[in-house]
């Protein structure tokens, strides 16, 4: 078939040319009735006996009707076409059109209604991922540039705050800026951009510094586009100002050598201790003196193992790995047994007071973090008090329970409460410490759902608040510790040499402080690994068996596991220098009825020990 030239003015072909390119159509009254309708799509979601006869505005929703009725009543008023767009929502699907409305005649006008919702998406994604770099750039403080090898002159913008502000656009010739940078980097700098303008790929970073009015900023530069022309070279890249990331690596440095510095100090000073007195003890004969070299020796051991576990947690916390295990907690016994633990840890002079609290509140917790932070806060008093009291307590409030531990001490000064929980940093560097303590703290009670804060005045005291969510607990609480009850001297002294213990432990030094702890009150049997601890128990069968977890051949839990199916009554106690909450699970699971940590006191051991055998 011919087509004719003038196709777009022939009559005969206008409905087919509509049809293929025309809007939907709605041809309108003046008082809103859709007197025609013409879909360009057969699916159109509007029907045609649904709309002619019917007000059009009430086919739409009711804010997109709101503002094509005023467009329309404009229309009509002036004549003049409108184009707009519009945002249609339907249950859960979101559609954009541009209707124009032109004036047909005095008493009509024609809606030209077009589905752009493809091309509206791809725009609003568009401007979601500039806002997104945007915002990426301010956090960054990140800006943009550009170079042009045959004028010599820099332009760019963005969020650095060196040279210009926000996206303002700066330009200035290289020679200025080579005028700014600091004289020890402008020769890596020259080269590093004739580098760029010269060699046909180059896809290095540099950093370097700036020197503006005295004060030394640190940028990094990368270029990431070249363009090439007959008689230049356009590159375009990305600027960043790091003086910030700079000094605070520097000073993540700085604290971290501080912090490796004290801990030589702290660690070095309770082993000096341990060494001297271990010596002293064993070389006099005065009973008075050795009970004081022994004591002595206990608070040096207790310190030391404060360190290690302080270095744990702090592990913990940066590999994630910090557990939390949640049970019923009665309050006051866990006040309780912080007042036991850190009353004779006071200096001189000081009272340790637990005050009035509810004795029957209980929560869902974690105890052993709960205690942590006690004995945190607690352990901190006790340095910094040297008269006075230390009390603590706590009260429902609310929906959380408030504690608190206030001292009559020194004081912080006031330029170190608001980075008292920050890591590494101590309120008085002459006092012993590594300054994780009140870090822990905050981050145990933080992962608990609580807050902590601190009021303080120096030569006045110190209050510590923090909270913890209430949880009621319902029914009974089954009680999952005891107390550590020192052994009477009677129960300390009674042997029970017709009872074997099974010392499973590969380290000899090891197996010794056991057998100077409990051999002269029961038979032991030592076992240099795990096959052997099974054939031994095969062999003595033990009352009870003390199983070390990392040794030879084969470990503590492959043995536990073993004897378990040799016995399922024979109590094991697991004795080991694996701390995290997973190597206990583990234990638990091999079949081991009781975990204790090393090191462990001669009192821990022999009640464990008591507890088990007087079930027998």
């Amino acid at each position: 078939m011919s087509i004719p030239n003038h196709i777009l003015h022939d009559k005969q072909y206008a409905d087919k040319i509509l049809e293929i390119t025309a809007d939907t159509m709605f041809f309108v009254h003046r008082d809103g009735t859709c007197l025609d309708f013409k879909p360009n799509t057969p699916d159109f979601y509007i029907k045609r006996e649904e709309i002619i006869g019917k007000n059009i505005f009430s086919y739409f929703p009711a804010e997109a009707s709101h503002e094509m009725y005023e467009e329309f009543v404009k229309v009509l008023s002036d004549g003049k076409p409108s184009a707009r767009n519009y945002k249609l929502i339907s249950g859960n699907e979101v559609k954009y059109y541009k209707c124009i409305i032109s004036k047909y005649d005095r008493d009509h006008l024609i809606f030209q209604y077009r589905d752009i919702t493809g091309r509206s998406v791809v725009r609003l994604k568009l401007e979601k991922k500039q806002k997104d770099l945007r915002e990426i750039e301010k956090a960054g403080r990140i800006g943009l540039w550009s170079y042009d090898s045959s004028t010599q002159i820099f332009t760019y913008s963005g969020y650095t705050q060196i040279l210009c502000n926000e996206e303002e656009l700066k330009t200035i010739s290289l020679n200025e800026y080579m005028d700014n940078i600091h004289p020890d980097d402008k020769s890596k700098f020259r080269q590093w951009l004739y580098k760029y303008v010269e060699e046909a790929e180059a896809n290095d970073t540099i950093n370097y510094k700036l020197l503006i009015k005295g004060k030394t900023i640190n940028m990094r530069i990368k270029a990431y586009h070249k363009e090439v022309y007959t008689q230049r070279t356009l590159l375009e890249g990305y600027i960043q100002n790091t003086s910030d990331i700079v000094w605070k690596a520097e000073h993540s440095n700085q604290l971290k050598s501080a912090f490796l510095a004290n801990m030589s100090h702290e660690i070095r000073t309770p082993l000096n201790a341990i060494l001297g007195f271990s010596r002293i003890i064993a070389e006099t004969d005065n009973a008075e003196e050795r009970l004081q070299y022994y004591d002595i020796v206990e608070k040096n051991n207790m310190r030391l193992q404060e360190l290690i576990n302080e270095i744990l947690d702090l592990s913990k916390i940066e590999s994630g790995m910090m557990e939390f295990n949640y049970a019923p907690v009665y309050l006051h016994t866990l006040c309780d047994d912080v007042k036991n633990t850190y009353c004779f840890r006071c200096q001189p002079g000081v009272e340790l007071v637990f005050e009035k609290s509810d004795e029957l509140l209980a929560t869902s917790t974690d105890r052993n973090r709960l205690f942590q932070v006690f004995s945190n806060l607690i352990g901190n008093a006790t340095k910094f008090t040297s008269k006075g009291s230390i009390r603590f307590g706590y009260k429902l409030a609310e929906k959380d329970i408030e504690f608190h531990v206030t001292d009559t001490g020194s004081g912080i000064s006031a330029d170190k409460v608001s980075k008292i929980f920050d890591r590494f940093i101590m309120a008085n560097n002459q006092v012993q410490g590594t300054g994780l303590g009140l870090s822990i703290s905050k981050i145990i009670i933080d992962k608990l759902g609580g807050t902590i804060s601190v009021e303080s005045r120096e030569g006045v005291g110190t209050t510590f608040t923090f909270t913890i969510p209430y949880h009621p607990v319902n029914g009974e609480i089954a009680v999952t510790e005891e107390h550590v009850r020192p052994l009477s001297a009677n129960e300390d002294k009674t042997a029970h040499k017709e009872i074997t213990i099974l010392v499973a432990e590969d380290y000899q030094s090891n197996y010794d402080l056991i057998a100077a702890m409990i051999g002269k009150i029961y038979r032991l049997v030592h076992a240099h690994d795990g096959m052997e601890a099974i054939q031994l128990y095969d062999q003595c069968k033990p009352a009870l068996i003390l199983m070390d977890i990392k040794m030879p051949n084969i470990d503590g839990l492959d043995a536990t596991r073993t004897i378990r199916e040799m016995s399922a009554d024979i109590p094991i106690i697991a004795v080991s220098a694996f701390a995290y909450d997973k190597d206990k699970a583990a234990a638990f699971e091999s079949g081991c009825n009781e975990f204790l940590t090393k090191p462990i006191s001669a009192d821990l051991l022999k009640n464990t020990i008591n507890k088990y055998l007087k079930q027998n």
